[in-house]
């Protein structure tokens, strides 16, 4: 038997068992990408950079600072890039706004430039074949609706029916239309590229509508774990597929509330977070989530009430954008919403929530191995679940299946390590690989409680593989108490 050692965390990388199980995602710029530690301390477990804004040496200061401040605190910290796909974007317009009137009707047709007076131009293609009297077309991100009418060549003629202020290059969208449209763009392919050098453990793909171009992205960066972001109806339509494609999937409420209605967003966030968990796939609820926290240090209750909603939905994180990005109260932002998660999470309607039944669509040894872990550990009230994981595989798999257990996740390679971050009730940790599954929990063991996450006499259950250190071989699960010999012979 090897004697194991293992460095425990300085006091700043301790996680206490008041930590939130359901993850934050915090997007990084000018506001904190030099408070990121502050932002791990209070609970950040997932860095975004959204790589609409910035320019590559900003990504690449702030994903080596994201680094640099993980290997200090000993901590598990992922990072999330994401690209902006296909930006459908109005021209401009004289003094750089007007104002349009119900009923008011007006020329839109492809173009550069200014627009003339009763037309707005748009500064891409393929709309004019896409749609057809009836549709509707939404101005300045939704604030403004028109109902096509006629469609010319070169034209459609179209009437307002929610008026509003349009403005230079604000966002299009057709609802009602299939615009064909290049995804990943060539910008992009660059940013991604950019992402795969970099390292970074996931791809927030905006824009999607079909499989195929998550494969595609997935293509171009193939380290890296692939998150839908579900921003259109059409990507609603197609989500069953997109969920068999992806990794993960977002909940994008920015865009979604545009295309759908907004009473229906609601309904569409709960039907989205079941259909990930039935499907055994992360996932994550953005937009607008404490967006008073820009400016204030406290939330409003109706956004408080929206994160515990999305954690008692079944998310897997949660996520801050304009908050941290450019807020006055990034940390505090980030503390208030582990916060909320962890007062959800100690709740009995949060343990009362249905765990899902057996996916048949993965019929293997590490699907049922994960649903029994969580069972016994359920049944016997074990709070830990302890897995040996080559890919992550099988820490996603429990994690699916909603356990009251935290799940210590023990992996010999960091990008997995990254790629757990993301997942609710995980806490991943770097190991060295051992020869025998019996060296395995033997380590483990003695990792646990040198970390303070368990104690002698402490019953555990333990999900692993043999032989060990082959991928996706789980195929035991083991009761033990710290401390006792272990005997598998």
């Amino acid at each position: 038997m090897s004697t194991h050692l293992h460095r425990p965390p300085t006091y700043a990388a301790r996680r206490s068992s008041a930590t939130a199980h359901t993850k934050i995602v915090a997007t990084i710029g000018p506001a904190s990408e030099d408070r990121i530690g502050e932002l791990v301390d209070a609970g950040m477990s997932v860095a975004r950079i959204n790589l609409s804004h910035g320019t590559p040496d900003d990504f690449l200061r702030r994903v080596e600072k994201i680094r640099a401040v993980a290997d200090e605190r000993a901590a598990a910290v992922g990072i999330l890039t994401d690209i902006q796909g296909p930006k459908m974007r109005m021209g401009r317009f004289e003094g750089g706004r007007r104002e349009v009137e119900v009923g008011e009707v007006l020329i839109l047709r492809e173009g550069k430039g200014l627009s003339a007076t009763g037309e707005v131009v748009f500064e891409f293609t393929g709309f004019q074949e896409a749609v057809q009297p009836g549709h509707r077309v939404l101005l300045a991100d939704g604030q403004v609706e028109l109902v096509a009418e006629d469609v010319e060549a070169g034209a459609i003629r179209a009437r307002v029916t929610r008026p509003g202020a349009i403005g230079d290059r604000k966002g299009v969208h057709f609802p009602d239309s299939a615009v064909r449209y290049e995804l990943p763009t060539q910008e992009d392919r660059a940013n991604l590229e950019l992402s795969r050098r970099a390292g970074v453990d996931f791809i927030g793909i905006s824009f999607v509508s079909r499989k195929e171009e998550v494969r595609a992205v997935r293509a171009l960066c193939p380290e890296a774990l692939m998150i839908a972001k579900i921003e259109r109806m059409a990507a609603l339509e197609n989500l069953d597929d997109i969920l068999a494609e992806a990794d993960g999937v977002m909940v994008a409420r920015g865009d979604l509330g545009v295309e759908a209605e907004l009473e229906q967003l609601p309904l569409i966030q709960k039907s989205i977070l079941a259909a990930s968990v039935r499907s055994g796939k992360f996932a994550i609820t953005a937009t607008e989530m404490l967006e008073s926290m820009i400016e204030s240090s406290r939330p409003t209750r109706a956004e408080v009430t929206d994160v515990a909603n999305a954690v008692l939905d079944g998310s897997d994180a949660v996520m801050l954008s304009a908050e941290t990005a450019v807020g006055q109260f990034p940390v505090e932002a980030v503390a208030t919403m582990s916060r909320i998660a962890r007062a959800v999470e100690t709740s009995q309607r949060y343990r009362d929530i249905a765990r899902p039944s057996f996916r048949a669509a993965e019929f293997n040894f590490s699907n049922a191995a994960a649903m029994a872990a969580v069972q016994a550990a359920e049944a016997l009230r074990i709070p830990k679940i302890v897995c040996f994981t080559e890919t992550g595989n099988t820490v996603r798999l429990i994690s699916r299946y909603r356990p009251s257990a935290e799940v210590i996740g023990l992996t010999p390679h960091q990008r997995v390590v990254n790629s757990m971050t993301i997942l609710a009730h995980v806490r991943p940790f770097l190991v060295r690989r051992e020869r025998s599954l019996e060296d395995m929990i033997a380590m483990a063991s003695e990792m646990l409680v040198l970390r303070d996450l368990a104690q002698y006499g402490d019953p555990i259950v333990f999900v692993a593989g043999v032989p060990a250190g082959v991928a996706r071989s789980t195929n035991v699960v083991k009761l033990h108490r710290i401390g006792e010999e272990v005997r598998l012979h």
